[in-house]
């Protein structure tokens, strides 16, 4: 006597794994998201480093890129040691469908542009390398008022003009340091408590990748994710 599923049994097991599946797989996929944003983070600085390193070792280190300019300073300090792959003089050059592209997690607009005109480049330098890994090095911000100050900042987006382009997702706050320590997550310096209230899903220059760093390089628990889509 042969025996089989009958169609009540059958749509019962089709059930039952859809569930599963609907309750595993977007698990899976965050999981694969958030170990690919580390490995590219972690290439991102691993190549500006290794730049920031050859320089420091030909030419020494600027007493100011402020004083120099973002033009000069790039040409000097770091154009013979990258592959840069496109210069970006207007946000379309690299890729980007508008100059204000960035969000944080929760959607908020971050006063952050990208250059409309090569005004912009006086106070920063944007480049893709051949990956597409987009960077903008700054020498300089504006306080609000008419007035500018020194910024060693590095703002890398590990995909250039694909989304999502928020922070703390694909894109994230770097720092210049001097002495030779070189390129290291905003918020190196910080204590503990400091890098964990400044990754934030609201924020922006945030200290995210730094907590990633701390956490073995691990997008943990604590780390706000959620609401990157």
């Amino acid at each position: 006597m042969k025996t089989a599923f009958t169609l009540a049994e059958v749509l019962i097991t089709l059930g039952i794994i859809g569930i599963v599946a609907a309750m595993t797989i977007p698990n899976l996929i965050s999981t694969h998201q958030k170990k690919a944003t580390v490995t590219k983070l972690q290439k991102a600085i691993s190549v500006i480093n290794q730049a920031y390193r050859l320089s420091f070792d030909d030419v020494g280190e600027p007493e100011s890129a402020f004083d120099i300019g973002a033009e000069e300073y790039f040409k000097t300090y770091w154009a013979p040691y990258l592959k840069v792959a496109t210069y970006c003089n207007s946000y379309s050059d690299c890729g980007y469908k508008s100059s204000i592209p960035y969000t944080t997690a929760n959607g908020a607009v971050p006063d952050i542009t990208l250059p409309a005109s090569t005004s912009a480049n006086a106070s920063r330098t944007l480049f893709a390398i051949p990956d597409g890994t987009f960077f903008m090095i700054f020498t300089a911000s504006g306080d609000g008022k008419g007035g500018i100050s020194k910024d060693n900042r590095v703002l890398v987006d590990l995909n250039g003009g694909e989304k999502p382009n928020i922070f703390g997702r694909d894109v994230f706050m770097l720092e210049r340091f001097t002495d030779g320590v070189g390129v290291q997550p905003k918020g190196y310096k910080e204590s503990n408590t400091v890098v964990n209230q400044r990754c934030i899903s609201y924020g922006w220059e945030n200290t995210c990748a730094e907590k990633i760093r701390r956490a073995g390089w691990q997008i943990d628990k604590s780390y706000p994710w959620k609401g990157a889509k």
